[in-house]
């Protein structure tokens, strides 16, 4: 056990890597982890914004388990995420292997895809939900230009159609960033591996699946993850494009999280689904943390 002199020694070596740190620390304590505690205290009551507040135990999370509009919003959250992960992955992977080649004009490219990352979710869902728009959509227009569809198509107006077309605006939205995660991690890869495997007399396909997929598979997993967990945390676009709709076929957990707590004003059982929200993402991270293990990495 540390006596009191290791631990004064150890502070006064460490002195000024605390005093960087301590910023950070501060702003975490203050956002982060008061608030935390703070959520994890309300999900025990019946909090009211005005009133007295009644302690439930865990009352809070004995109604969330037989609640069925919280296991759709579950629900749609997982089946969005399933959706758009692989079309945010082909493209962006795609992407990143065209973009990996030395050809004219790359530097260029790369910027005019990473644009849509540096615009707001809530601009790019206005700017497609006017694409969208059945009356006078672009989309609908251009289709029915080319003599593709007879009659107008409501893109959001069935659960599958709206769920889909989300998942488009979002791949566009989203791919870029990936494709940067997954072009660094394809620049990291050396030459000399490509030569011998080359020489070895590896195909394209081979050197692709047995030389770059090992070679970035941390830099691939990282960002898978960080898709995940920001499809799990879905909002803007929905609450803009389809409000939940239609018949909740789109309302995520976030969405239901931000009703109850902020819309119906039942604060305390807003948290317990936050708590149930943030047990999720735990598990997901703790998912990441294991792929990445450098032990695990072939």
């Amino acid at each position: 056990m540390p006596n009191l002199y290791s631990i004064q020694r150890f502070f006064s070596k460490h002195r000024t890597g605390m005093l960087f740190l301590a910023p950070a620390v501060a702003l975490n304590l203050v956002f982060f982890i008061q608030p935390l505690i703070r959520v994890i205290q309300m999900s025990f009551y019946n909090w009211r914004v005005i009133g007295t507040n009644k302690f439930l135990g865990l009352g809070n999370y004995q109604r969330l388990v037989n609640d069925p509009l919280f296991w759709r919003a579950l629900s749609n959250t997982v089946i969005y995420t399933l959706v758009v992960t692989p079309g945010i992955f082909l493209l962006a992977l795609a992407l990143a292997l065209l973009l990996n080649r030395k050809l004219p004009g790359t530097n260029v490219f790369r910027t005019i895809y990473f644009v849509p990352v540096a615009i707001s979710f809530v601009v790019s869902s206005l700017v497609w939900l006017w694409i969208f728009n059945e009356l006078y959509g672009i989309l609908n227009y251009g289709l029915s230009s080319l003599g593709l569809i007879s009659s107008r198509i409501s893109w959001l107006g069935s659960t599958w159609m709206a769920r889909i077309s989300v998942s488009l605006m979002v791949v566009w939205k989203t791919a870029g960033f990936s494709m940067m995660i997954l072009l660094a991690g394809l620049q990291g890869v050396p030459v000399q591996v490509y030569e011998a495997a080359s020489i070895d007399g590896a195909s394209t396909r081979q050197r692709f699946l047995y030389v770059t997929m090992p070679m970035i598979r941390p830099t691939f997993i990282l960002a898978l993850m960080i898709s995940l967990i920001g499809s799990f945390l879905a909002f803007d676009h929905f609450h803009v494009m389809t409000q939940g709709g239609p018949a909740n076929g789109t309302l995520t957990i976030v969405m239901y999280i931000f009703r109850t707590g902020f819309e119906y004003f039942n604060l305390g059982y807003g948290s317990a689904m936050s708590i149930v929200l943030l047990v999720i993402l735990i598990v997901l991270s703790v998912i990441q943390t294991r792929f990445l293990d450098s032990d695990n990495v072939e």
